[in-house]
C-alpha cells in the first residue's frame, strides 16, 4: 500500500497547546466588566468562561464512512534494487466524517508512535466543529485485492482509534483542571471586588395587606428562572413586587373566580369591564400602598395594575373566552406595557358561552406555548390554570411570569 496524504497529529505538541489555552482563562475572567460579574453568580461566570475555552475531543463515525470507486493512478514504487520506479496502480479515498476541534488532528498528544495516521481534515464551512477525513490509498495491481484492501482499511482506523484515544484523556483531564482554575480565578475577582450583594437586586415595591382582613395562606415561591450572562446592566434600579405578594395577589383572583362559578348567574350577566371592576375591588379590600389607599389601578389600557414612577409592577387583563386568537392578542396586549424587570402578570378568563368547559381546558396549553415570546408554559394540575414565562418585545432578557386564570360562568 502507498500512502499518499500528509502525516496526521505531529505539527506540534497538544500539550503546548492546552498550556496556551489555559494562560486565557485569567485574560477572559478580567475581560467580564464589573457590572457583568456583579450580576451573576459564581457559577453562571465559570460556566460562561469555560463554554468559550472547552476544548472539544474529535470523535471519527466510522459507521457513516465510505468510500471512493476505485480509480487508476500512476504510484510510486520501490524497485527491486530499492530505487524509486512509477508503476500502473489504483487509488481509493476513504472520507470519515468526525466533530470536534479540527485544529486537533495536526497536534501530537505524548503519547505516540513513529508511524501516525495519514490524511487530510477538512472543516466545515460553516462549521469548523465538525467535517470530513480524507484518506487516500494507492496500490499497484498486483496489492489491489479484497483481503489485502480490507485488512489495509482495519489498520487506518486502529490507528486513528489509539491517536484519538490518547488526545481524548489527554484533553480530559485538561478541561477538568481548566474549569477548576476558572472557578478560582473568578473567586478571586468576587473577592477584589467586595461584591457581596448585587447591586441589580430588585426592590420591594411597599405593598402590604390591609390589617382585619382574612388571612391569606402563603404558597409556595416558582423556581427561580436562571438568566444567561447579561450583555449589559441596568442604569438605574429594578422594583417589583415580591414572590409572596404575588401569590397573595393570585390567591385574592383564584378565590373570586371560584365564587363566581359557585353562583354563576349572579355574575354572567356583567361584561369584561364590570367583571374586572368587581376584582379591583376585592383586591383593594385586601392590600394597600404606601402612597394611596387603592393599590390596583386601571389607567385606560391596563385592566388592573400596581405603578410605581409611571411604570407597572403588576398588570392584569380580564377577557372573555373568545378562541385561541383572542389569547394571543391579550398575551400580546401585556407584553405592550412598560415594566420592571421582575414584572409579573396575570390573564383571567371568564367562559360564559361555550357549554364543553373541558375542550376549553385542554386547548390553553397550546395557545400558551404557541405563542412567538414564549419560554416555557405549564398546566398546574388540580386547577384551571396555568403558569407562563415570556420573554419581552423590548428586551430578550428581560422575562415576565404570567399566570392564566380560566373561570367558567357559562349557564343554560
Amino acid at each position: 500500500m502507498i500512502g499518499s496524504d500528509n502525516l496526521l497529529f505531529i505539527q506540534q505538541s497538544l500539550h503546548n497547546v492546552l498550556q496556551g489555552q489555559s494562560a486565557r482563562g485569567e485574560d477572559c475572567v478580567q475581560s467580564i466588566s464589573n457590572e457583568q460579574f456583579i450580576s451573576n453568580t459564581n457559577e453562571q461566570i465559570t460556566a460562561y468562561v469555560f463554554s468559550k475555552l472547552e476544548i472539544l475531543p474529535l470523535t471519527i463515525y466510522r459507521d457513516r464512512a465510505v468510500r471512493s470507486v476505485p480509480r487508476e493512478i500512476t504510484v510510486q514504487h520501490i524497485g527491486v534494487l530499492n530505487q524509486i520506479i512509477f508503476v500502473d496502480g489504483v487509488e481509493i479515498e476513504l472520507l470519515i466524517p468526525y466533530s470536534g476541534e479540527s485544529d486537533l488532528w495536526k497536534y501530537q498528544p505524548s503519547t505516540f508512535d513513529f508511524n501516525p495516521p495519514r490524511g487530510i481534515a477538512i472543516a466545515d464551512r460553516s462549521n469548523d466543529q465538525i467535517g470530513i477525513l480524507k484518506i487516500k490509498l494507492g496500490y499497484t495491481h498486483d496489492e489491489f485485492k479484497s483481503d489485502a484492501v480490507n485488512k489495509e482499511i482495519e489498520g487506518v482506523f486502529k490507528s486513528l482509534d489509539s491517536y484519538l484515544y490518547n488526545v481524548k484523556r489527554e484533553i480530559e483531564i485538561h478541561n477538568d483542571q481548566l474549569k477548576n482554575e476558572i472557578s478560582r480565578l473568578v473567586c478571586q475577582r468576587r473577592e477584589r471586588l467586595g461584591a457581596i450583594q448585587k447591586t441589580s437586586e430588585t426592590l420591594i415595591l411597599p405593598i402590604e395587606i390591609k390589617e382585619g382582613t382574612p388571612s391569606i395562606t402563603e404558597l409556595p415561591i416558582e423556581q427561580k428562572v436562571i438568566l444567561p450572562l447579561p450583555s449589559k446592566k441596568p442604569s438605574t434600579p429594578e422594583y417589583g413586587i415580591s414572590d409572596s405578594i404575588y401569590d397573595s395577589i393570585l390567591l385574592v383572583l383564584r378565590h373570586e373566580g371560584i365564587s363566581f362559578e359557585r353562583t354563576p348567574t349572579t355574575y354572567a350577566v356583567h361584561d369584561e369591564e364590570e367583571l374586572r371592576d368587581i376584582l379591583l375591588a376585592h383586591l383593594n379590600s385586601y392590600f394597600k400602598g404606601q402612597a394611596t389607599g387603592e393599590t390596583f389601578r386601571k389607567n385606560g389600557k391596563t385592566d388592573i395594575c400596581i405603578e410605581f414612577e409611571n411604570r407597572a409592577a403588576f398588570v392584569a387583563e380580564c377577557k372573555l373566552w373568545r378562541g385561541n386568537q383572542a389569547v394571543i392578542e391579550a398575551i400580546n396586549q401585556l407584553l405592550g406595557y412598560l415594566t420592571w424587570r421582575d414584572v409579573k402578570a396575570a390573564l383571567i378568563i371568564f367562559n360564559k358561552d361555550v357549554a364543553g368547559f373541558k375542550q376549553i381546558q385542554d386547548k390553553v396549553l397550546n395557545i400558551l406555548r404557541e405563542h412567538p415570546n414564549c419560554v416555557r408554559a405549564e398546566f398546574l394540575p388540580g386547577t384551571s390554570e396555568w403558569r407562563m414565562i415570556l420573554r419581552s418585545r423590548e428586551d430578550a432578557e428581560r422575562l415576565i411570569t404570567l399566570r392564566v386564570l380560566l373561570f367558567n360562568l357559562y349557564t343554560t
